[in-house]
């Protein structure tokens, strides 16, 4: 990246040559209608991915993600596992509650199709333990029957939804798409803030200071009035802020500035 060829005007790009690092910087709402920022699909290769396909396009998928099948009857949880691999995603199936616990931590997308009456074990408990967790996967639970005090309590608690057997096919498949779907748009917020905030931190307080003034659209010269500074001072802040935050105008300043705020 060429960093050298610095321009004077304030309303321009401060490189000359767009690096290509820069290509998700510009904007900062995805496909799927957040708010993030620097993400995969916001790069120009995600434009091959139809219109209203993410957040499950491919690009979306993140390297630690499962879709968890609680079940005690093996033909109901063979049957809802092989939906799931349908669907495209990988599926890991438990006959009881014990295993699951252990292994959530690792993954940051899926679901977790969690049956409410297991033996010798209460869906409802499971769920208490898995919100005390730092599992962050949404969880579907599957009953025979249509307790109503029960499903108040769950969607209390924060299950994503509630299915009763016998379970429709095109009604799981519809809940296990929406549930990764909303895992995966949850888990790129995360990343997006904790980049944001880190690119952030990297500046110095007079880096920081001068980002919040080109964030407010200040130009060079007010800057420099207010800071005491000669612009030929600030514009090498600005060349150095411009290339810690990997972006090349004063609106991708503003837009990741203002969402370190928000995270």
């Amino acid at each position: 990246m060429n960093c050298n060829k610095i321009i004077s005007k304030d309303n321009e790009d401060i490189f000359s040559d767009r690096p290509n690092s820069t290509r998700w910087s510009l904007g900062d709402e995805a496909p799927c209608g957040q708010r993030v920022y620097m993400r995969p699909c916001q790069s120009e290769e995600s434009s091959t991915f139809g219109e209203g396909s993410h957040p499950l396009a491919s690009v979306c998928r993140s390297d630690h993600e499962m879709v968890f099948v609680v079940e005690d009857d093996a033909a109901q949880r063979e049957s809802i596992a092989e939906t799931v691999q349908n669907l495209g995603f990988p599926v890991t199936a438990f006959a009881n509650a014990d295993k699951i616990l252990a292994v959530l931590p690792q993954y940051t997308t899926g679901c977790i199709l969690l049956d409410i009456r297991l033996p010798g074990q209460d869906g409802v408990a499971v769920q208490e333990r898995i919100n005390r967790s730092s599992a962050a996967l949404p969880i579907i639970f599957v009953s025979g029957t249509q307790d109503v005090v029960t499903v108040v309590h769950c969607m209390k608690a924060g299950a994503f939804d509630f299915l009763q057997k016998p379970i429709g096919a095109i009604a799981l498949r519809s809940v296990i798409n929406a549930a990764v779907g909303t895992s995966r748009r949850n888990h790129c917020r995360r990343q997006s803030e904790e980049l944001a905030q880190s690119m952030i931190a990297s500046l110095t307080p007079t880096e920081l200071h001068v980002s919040r003034m080109i964030s407010k659209g200040y130009p060079t010269k007010m800057i420099a009035a207010e800071m005491g500074r000669s612009e030929n001072t600030v514009k090498i802040h600005r060349h150095r802020i411009f290339t810690k935050l990997k972006v090349n105008s004063a609106a991708s300043v503003a837009n990741i500035t203002r969402h370190a705020d928000e995270a």
